[in-house]
């Protein structure tokens, strides 16, 4: 049902209502206690003092015919102890009983109390209907809202007192609660009776009594005029919104013809030099390499061609990229130094190869000449480039088969042969030592003959794997080929250190290699000889370490020094 919530009212607290709340609370613990034990204890007092005062008046003869019930004798004694006995009893057992059910009463008090608590200060209007609509109860949010004192609103239908209508308002659920039992939420829009507009969104709970039929529904409204209020403010500001954006967009297209005037007119002034600009562009689209124009570093034009070269379907992803940017870290130096001999002194460069950062991420090494030109009216370079990374490639590629072992990408004996020419002379002038070791696998003929070449690879690739996981960056691990291998350590120069670095080669081929053949052990033999005690070229260092390695073989011990052949400790 609805309730008139009165928004231009300030709701306070009515003072009235608050001390008759908390007299009512006053009045739960101060209850009169009737003293029905004192009353019997009084009317034993009465009896025996009357019982007493007809004993004596038969004691004397003054009074014969009450007969046995006064007679002084024990059994009229006993009588009046009995009777006295259960008055008192009976006194206390009802006063007992009556101070159980004025604690009980007291107790409901209490929270009858704490429920009309919660029921006045709900920030939402409560009522409690009857089946007919007649209001038993209204809280006191409801009286401040609809202005209406609950004496005035209780015993009356609530449409009555708050629309002023014998009509039940279209919105109401209250019928469809009482039938279905289920409860109901609706939005009302009503008249109220002092002719305000309001929005409510009210919610009815049905009641049922103990047969489980409906006997009365409680209402909670919630006043939400402000919020309606604010959305028709709202809808009627899109309103206004929307015609003043028609309005502005209406100005901008006017703006806009003319705009597509001028640039029409324009197009027509530029045609000519378009045309020109298409011929020069269509010779560079042709070109199978890479072309671009750049303004002070920054990409104005790249050819398709060029755009595919470096990994972009477009040429205009790259349009307004510094070419700086895609150029990789080793040909940056070189890159910047012939940019600015182009940019600022306006000078051509020759062809240079420089490596470029594909939009992949992978790499391209391409051959780029550079000269000064007039872009658009403004300084520019162009520069014209071809892939050179298959021809970079194969020279790698034979570079590394030159100087890499192909199974394990170890160095090979050409590589390590430079590399200790190189640290033969380098000792020679700073008067230092280095180490050299020589090793190779034990038994491991026998692995390639029953286990087959391709597990006998395996473990070539494991150990050289495992070799290098030991050693530093500045030392060199190589297959000089078969099964020997040679580490150069030119930063060791005792022989404390190089035992140390074979015991951990010793201890990172100690676990078997796993294979498709099962678990294969490895061991090495090593030998090693130091610069220049045991040699000053590279023949009789290689040969001191190789006879230190087969003293080693020969006796069963991990490594050998090339000088006396004893294991350290």
């Amino acid at each position: 049902m609805p309730i008139s919530l009165l928004n231009d009212r300030t709701v306070r607290a009515d003072v009235s209502k608050e001390d008759a709340t908390m007299k009512r609370a006053g009045d739960t613990g101060t209850t009169k206690r009737p003293q029905v034990f004192l009353g019997a204890c009084a009317s034993v007092f009465v009896f025996l003092v009357g019982s007493a005062v007809a004993h004596t008046a038969i004691a004397t003869g003054e009074i014969r015919s009450l007969g046995i019930t006064l007679s002084p004798e024990a059994t009229s004694l006993a009588m009046r102890i009995s009777v006295a006995t259960l008055v008192l009893a009976g006194g206390w057992y009802v006063q007992r009983k009556l101070d159980s059910r004025l604690l009980i009463a007291r107790d409901l008090a209490h929270e009858r109390y704490k429920l009309e608590l919660v029921y006045d200060n709900n920030p939402d209007a409560i009522l409690i209907l009857n089946s007919d609509f007649t209001v038993q109860y209204v809280n006191r949010k409801a009286e401040e809202l609809t202005g209406v004192e609950s004496g005035d609103i209780v015993g009356r239908r609530c449409h009555e007192v708050v629309l002023g209508t014998d009509a039940v308002c279209d919105a109401c659920r209250m019928e469809a609660v009482l039938r279905s039992g289920e409860p109901a939420v609706a939005v009302k829009h009503d008249i109220t009776a002092t002719g305000r507009e309001q929005w409510l969104e009210t919610m009815w709970y049905p009641v049922f009594d103990a047969h489980g039929n409906v006997e009365s529904v409680v209402e909670i409204a919630k006043d939400i005029s402000d919020v309606k209020k604010a959305e028709f403010a709202l809808q009627e500001y899109s309103e206004r919104l929307e015609q003043s954006v028609g309005r502005r967009t209406a100005e901008l297209e006017r703006t806009n013809a003319d705009l597509q005037e001028e640039i029409a007119e324009r197009r027509r002034v530029e045609g000519a030099l378009r045309e020109s600009e298409e011929r020069f562009r269509s010779l560079v689209e042709l070109s199978p390499g890479l072309i671009l124009v750049h303004i002070e570093g920054i990409i104005a034009f790249m050819n398709p061609a060029g755009a595919r070269l470096l990994g972009y379907a477009d040429p205009q992803e790259v349009v307004g990229v510094n070419v700086l940017e895609l150029v990789d870290a080793e040909s940056i130096e070189v890159a910047t130094e012939r940019l600015r001999t182009t940019v600022h002194s306006r000078h051509a460069v020759a062809p240079a190869e420089v490596r470029f950062i594909r939009k992949d991420g992978s790499h391209i090494d391409l051959q780029i000449a550079a000269t000064p030109l007039t872009y658009h009216g403004r300084p520019a370079v162009q520069a014209v480039a071809h892939d050179v990374t298959e021809r970079k490639r194969a020279e790698d590629t034979i570079r590394k088969m030159a100087y890499y072992d192909m199974l394990t990408g170890l160095p090979n004996r050409a590589l390590f042969d430079d590399r200790l020419a190189v640290a033969i002379g380098q000792a020679e002038r700073d008067k230092t030592s280095f180490a050299v070791m020589f090793m190779d696998m034990n038994d491991f003929k026998l692995v390639n003959d029953t286990l087959g070449h391709a597990t006998g690879d395996h473990l070539l690739s494991e150990v050289a794997t495992r070799l290098q996981s030991v050693v530093r960056r500045s030392d060199t691990v190589a297959r000089l080929g078969g099964d020997e291998f040679t580490v150069l350590l030119p930063k060791v120069n005792s022989r404390k250190a190089a035992a140390l670095i074979a015991r951990k080669m010793t201890q990172a081929i100690e676990d078997p290699v796993l294979t498709d053949k099962g678990a294969v052990p490895i061991d090495l033999s090593i030998g090693i000889a130091f610069y220049p005690d045991d040699g000053h070229s590279f023949s009789e260092l290689m040969h001191a370490a190789d006879m230190a390695m087969y003293a080693s073989k020969n006796e069963g011990t991990p490594f050998r020094f090339a000088d006396s052949g004893v294991l350290l400790p």
